[in-house]
């Protein structure tokens, strides 16, 4: 590469492996020439290659950093995990969760993260009925994993599309945390669930995004998820194989061992001494329920409650009595809750209406709501007569509640379960009699359906025809697909159509894709526009509400068009909105502006680049502190950059160890660089302890390679034989 003049950029041995290993954007000289070289190789065409890098790098570092960082984790709560009950302690409040029981489950659990953190992207799920642990499984096993991997979790669970995007963005050294997993895999429940599956299969596969840690959870009852008497119809089976291969089942009761465990901990914790004595191994479901006995609901309370429409007062009086043993009291009090609105009292109705008899008695008060005009309680019903195999009746249900909502929520599922079933020209003909009376949802529906079943033509007819009938998302639909078919033209033609009649969230997409074919001047009039619109926060006040996602992909196409002084402009700009990551970019930029003004480099320059990258070091970025170091040996000398390298270290950054390490290596400064390697490894770095052993290695190799063949100044080469 160093030969070929060609080339915008020169990329060293260690980026070009670097690139080659992650998935995350380097420096986008380094990126294209890589692109370019192996292009070449191919027998492709370097000049498209070259353009189609730089638009992917494009909208790869305009994304938002991934996630937190898992050291920030600190509530396992928010995750899911369930609180145990308190009790009167000497010592003061109890913590939230008692120490934790080792079972044997958690053996293979650990086992399958600690290969994620050796290298290699995994799933792994913790699978059982519900309070039997599965969470605080999953919970514990992070402890495996480096405080500084990124972690991500759904914070809406109801919308899919952020997983399918988390999951899509995901690099190395991140944990994808999904509880209860079968609510985006079960294509039922999840209408976009073929697109989470695909997006997992695809990440856990890519060596060059590893390593990856797909943790949660899966109910034993997952409905057709975990079918295996034969019902589960073949476009299942890849999903299936997906959770068989990774769930971890977590049983009901503790072992005989590991209660004897249970007593030997429970002198910790008052709360394990009542569970060893008292929970018959059922000690996860003993813990997350409240042992304090609960005074008795008076009538009139409950009187009171319903005449106020209190529903979060009968819910929480449910739970009550469903803890305290009185389960008929519990079905009616969480029945009175559903049946004044509270759609989260469904669910345990249903469960307890079916454990005092049959599904049948909660299936049928369910139906009785659906009629009345409660689309939760259809849906409801159908996902109980689907987990029962019973895809005729669960199929009437979720037409019933598609019915009442009218929203892809509820269309989306009853389509693909009469698909599933066979139905696909029933399904088309049903989802049309619905447009037909008003609703053109349904148009995008049956053109979402025709598409999975591959009849590309028809699905793009009804895409149009929902459209043209109101449907603004059903033209992004359309240009998704026909963009992953790699039918850019046509769509460009749909986004920039669903933008003329008002989605907002087809700007952007419309921008990368033009930005992507070569047009990037009209993206750029796009991101800026879009950075700079004026939005109304109130009534009589207009302000500028900054567009995060705008600015950071006007400034990378800024720089991949070569003009960083626009670039800069915009990068500056995402900082001052708080996007402490762009720094990294202006480093880089001031950084070049010096590569090229050489030894007349202007000395303020120089500082601004250093204080850009530390402000990035600062926050995380992983090259930062090389970046920063290269530039101060260039233009201050070893002296500079060692002391800023120190400086970091000081101030408790420990990846600043490593790079240190690595700094001195690369310099000549072997002896140093071990002594540097040994400290980061003492802080938790496995890498650095693998350097130590690779430098001595080599160093004992070469010396006995000196032995055995000594070179023409060794005075044993004159040795006579």
């Amino acid at each position: 590469m160093r030969l070929d003049d060609s080339l915008e950029s020169a990329p060293g041995k260690d980026v070009v492996r670097r690139l080659l290993r992650s998935s995350a954007p380097g420096a986008l000289g380094d990126t294209v020439a890589v692109a370019v070289v192996l292009a070449r190789m191919a027998g492709e065409n370097p000049v498209a290659v070259s353009e189609k890098t730089g638009g992917l790098w494009v909208r790869a570092k305009a994304e938002a950093p991934y996630g937190i960082a898992l050291s920030e984790v600190g509530d396992p709560l928010a995750l899911g995990v369930r609180k145990a009950f308190s009790v009167p302690a000497a010592d003061g409040p109890l913590p939230v969760l008692p120490p934790y029981v080792r079972r044997e489950h958690d053996h293979a659990i650990g086992e399958a993260v600690r290969r994620t953190v050796d290298g290699q992207s995994a799933m792994v799920l913790a699978r059982g009925h519900r309070a039997t642990g599965t969470t605080r499984t999953c919970w514990e096993a992070l402890s495996e994993v480096p405080g500084t991997w990124r972690f991500w979790s759904p914070a809406d669970p109801s919308r899919p599309e952020l997983v399918v995007k988390a999951l899509s963005q995901a690099g190395p050294n991140s944990v994808v945390w999904l509880d209860r997993i079968e609510r985006f895999l079960d294509p039922v429940q999840c209408h976009l669930a073929g697109d989470v599956h695909a997006e997992l299969r695809e990440l856990l596969h890519d060596a060059g995004r590893a390593p990856v840690l797909v943790i949660g959870t899966i109910s034993a009852d997952a409905g057709v998820l975990t079918r295996a008497n034969g019902q589960t119809p073949g476009a299942d089976t890849a999903v299936r194989t997906l959770i068989e291969d990774s769930a971890v089942d977590v049983p009901n009761r503790f072992t005989a061992g590991e209660l004897a465990l249970l007593a030997d901990t429970a002198g910790r914790d008052p709360r394990l001494a009542l569970a060893s004595a008292e929970a018959l191994g059922a000690v996860a479901r003993f813990l997350s329920a409240d042992r304090n006995p609960s005074p008795l609901i008076e009538p009139q309370n409950f009187l009171t409650a319903v005449d106020q429409g209190d529903t979060h007062t009968l819910l929480m009086g449910g739970a009550l009595l469903q803890q305290s043993g009185r389960l008929g009291e519990a079905a009616i009090w969480y029945q009175r809750a559903a049946e004044a609105g509270d759609a989260q009292a469904l669910e345990p109705a249903a469960e307890m209406l079916t454990e005092n008899g049959t599904s049948y008695e909660a299936v049928r008060w369910l139906r009785m709501l659906a009629e009345a005009g409660d689309a939760d309680a259809a849906v409801t019903a159908a996902r109980r007569l689907l987990r029962e195999g019973r895809d005729d009746e669960a199929v009437e249900h979720y037409r019933l509640a598609a019915v009442i909502d009218g929203t892809s929520r509820t269309l989306r599922p009853a389509a693909a379960l009469m698909r599933r079933t066979g139905q696909v020209d029933q399904a088309v003909r049903w989802l049309r009699d619905l447009a037909a009376k008003g609703n053109p949802v349904a148009l995008r529906e049956a053109a979402h359906l025709l598409w999975e079943e591959g009849d590309t033509t028809r699905s793009l007819r009804f895409y149009a025809e929902a459209g043209a009938a109101g449907d603004v998302e059903a033209w992004r639909d359309a240009a998704e697909h026909l963009q992953g078919l790699g039918r850019d033209d046509e769509a460009i033609v749909m986004y920039q159509t669903a933008v003329n009649n008002g989605d907002e969230l087809s700007v952007l997409p419309l921008a990368d894709l033009l930005a992507t074919v070569g047009l990037q001047d009209k993206a750029l009039e796009i991101y800026i526009g879009a950075a700079e619109k004026k939005v109304k926060a109130t009534e009589d006040k207009t302000e500028v509400k900054p567009n995060m996602a705008a600015i950071r992909r006007a400034a990378a196409l800024y720089r991949l068009t070569e003009r960083p002084d626009e670039a800069l402009h915009w990068f500056r700009k995402a900082t001052e909105y708080g996007d402490m990551t762009a720094f990294m970019q202006i480093g880089l930029i001031l950084r070049g502006k010096c590569d090229i003004a050489g030894e007349a480099a202007d000395p303020e320059v120089v500082d601004c680049a250093v204080t850009a990258f530390t402000k990035a070091a600062g926050v995380g970025e992983q090259h930062a502190h090389r970046e920063a170091a290269w530039i101060l040996l260039k233009y201050r000398g070893w002296a500079a950059a060692a002391t800023w390298l120190q400086s970091r270290v000081a101030a408790g950054d420990r990846r600043a160890l490593r790079e240190m390490a690595d700094f001195l290596r690369e310099t000549g400064r072997t002896e140093q660089a071990l002594e540097w390697y040994a400290k980061a490894a003492e802080q938790g770095s496995r890498s650095s302890a693998s350097h130590v052993l690779r430098i001595r290695a080599q160093g004992a190799l070469e010396c006995a390679t000196a032995d055995r063949f000594p070179g023409e100044d060794d005075p044993r080469s004159n040795r006579s034989d």
